[in-house]
């Protein structure tokens, strides 16, 4: 090996992980595989004392799923109580029944969003072992009840929200 390739490897070895992974990068980037290598070479080899990687992984992505469905159901829960205040505001106001209407509509509809919401994850905790209550105490919240006993789930939501939480477990 030459003295400027000893030169390289000491300087390699010198570099931050940021400072070496960027390096890297741009040998990628160049198709530089030569480089690459050596670069790769002088990285610091450790020894990981660490979880099992697919329990760990299977953790990851519970936890994915309860943020998801805790970010989803917080979002529903705003866009219902927002609804729910314009259309006592319009009521207020005694003017422009038809957009109360609407407001109530979008309430109510917010509402059927959080049944859906509530049966998909009832539906993803039975197929995976896991208790909904945890995943709404994650969330800081309760399964939700709506203001009227007639609103029902609905099921397009429900449907839709089930598939994207199997993929998020299934990553």
């Amino acid at each position: 090996m030459s003295n400027h390739h000893d030169r390289l490897t000491k300087a390699y070895r010198g570099l931050s992980a940021d400072q070496s992974a960027a390096l890297a990068f741009h040998y990628i980037s160049e198709g530089n595989e030569l480089e690459f290598k050596r670069l790769g070479d002088a990285v610091p080899r450790k020894d990981y004392n660490c979880p099992d990687v697919a329990y760990q992984a299977r953790l990851d992505g519970f936890t994915r799923f309860a943020a998801c469905w805790a970010i989803e159901h917080w979002r529903l829960r705003t866009r219902k109580a927002e609804m729910l205040g314009a259309a006592l505001v319009a009521l207020r106001r005694g003017k422009d029944f038809e957009k109360t209407d609407d407001l109530l509509y979008a309430h109510e509809r917010a509402e059927s969003c959080l049944l859906a919401l509530d049966r998909a994850l009832s539906a993803i905790c039975d197929e995976h072992g896991l208790n909904p209550e945890d995943v709404r105490k994650l969330a800081g919240t309760n399964a939700f009840k709506p203001m009227r006993p007639c609103v029902t789930a609905d099921e397009e939501m429900q449907a839709a929200m089930k598939c994207a939480f199997a993929q998020l477990l299934a990553e």
